[in-house]
């Protein structure tokens, strides 16, 4: 009986540490139609986590700009900086799978 308490607490923690906050901010952006895409520099703040994966920062990327598929977005060159909370990366947001 002892560890099903235990199995509780890491399962209500894995949920809990799933889907927290973290703001997104994008700089240098350009459009660039002879490829289809939109490009920018991403901010992610992120307090109180190590880093979020790409797969969350996609769908929140997908919500703002008004991307029908997930696919089309692509995330790259990620640095966390010193000390965490705050990470740098790249990314593109093509117009449709064929580019």
């Amino acid at each position: 009986s002892s560890g099903l308490p235990f199995v509780c607490l890491t399962a209500a923690k894995s949920l809990c540490g799933a889907m927290t906050d973290f703001t997104i901010r994008t700089r240098k952006f350009k459009q660039n139609p002879l490829l289809g895409r939109k490009q920018f520099v991403l901010d992610i703040i992120h307090p109180g986590m190590a880093n979020v994966s790409k797969k969350d920062l996609a769908t929140k990327l997908a919500s703002m700009y008004k991307v029908h598929d997930s696919q089309c977005i692509q995330l790259f060159g990620f640095r966390t900086a010193f000390g965490g909370g705050r990470s740098t990366g790249f990314g593109l947001i093509y117009e449709s799978l064929d580019k």
